[in-house]
């Protein structure tokens, strides 16, 4: 089944943070507990094989949340694009129960390989390209649930130079997006945030 675009009215945005990805979304997906509400992940069983251009809201979304099963080897080749694990496993950790562990955070970046003839040789002066696609895959610690539904969120980020301000403005933008906490009905639902006043 292909994953669909799913629109917010406007000013929502879905950007849960790494406990609430693997507290909620991941706990309750391998539990088989309910969900309600408009902004549930969907399956994804092949996302890493899927290029950033070939997801559903491309080029206008730059974040995007599916779930998907675990597999041994998880990273996918082809003949054009790689994702790859960067750097080493965290923990997510729940502030809310005395850092409990709730969570297992791996970070990926897209690779994409352009074809070009074996007799081309890159001068010393040439740089490796610079890839702004990422996904961070969300998995539940065995003190949790023996489960292989994992959480994959794909995102962008901009790798061109800033001057100090923009980067200071970009910052506090990233911080503000990440510690927004979902609102929760009386029943338990998640809900996206309201929307800021003009």
């Amino acid at each position: 089944m292909e994953p669909k675009h799913k629109a917010l009215p406007v000013g929502f945005r879905f950007r849960p943070t790494d406990c609430e990805i693997s507290k909620y979304f991941l706990t309750r997906k391998a539990l088989e507990q309910r969900m309600r509400g408009p902004n549930v992940p969907e399956e994804c069983h092949d996302i890493f094989s899927r290029r950033p251009r070939d997801l559903p809201g491309y080029p206008r979304e730059t974040h995007w949340y599916f779930y998907c099963r675990k597999l041994d080897g998880q990273v996918t080749y082809n003949s054009h694009s790689i994702w790859k694990q960067i750097g080493e496993e965290t923990g997510v950790l729940d502030p809310k129960n005395n850092d409990t562990l709730v969570g297992i955070k791996r970070p990926f970046t897209f690779v994409d390989h352009k074809e070009e003839p074996d007799d081309i040789l890159l001068s010393d002066e040439d740089e490796p390209p610079q890839y702004n696609w990422f996904m961070d895959e969300f998995s539940l610690p065995l003190t949790i649930s023996e489960t292989d539904w994992v959480v994959c969120h794909v995102f962008r980020k901009n790798n061109e130079p800033e001057s100090e301000e923009e980067g200071e403005n970009e910052e506090k933008e990233t911080v503000k997006a990440e510690s927004l906490d979902l609102l929760m009905e009386k029943d338990g639902n998640v809900l996206p945030p309201s929307p800021s006043p003009p």
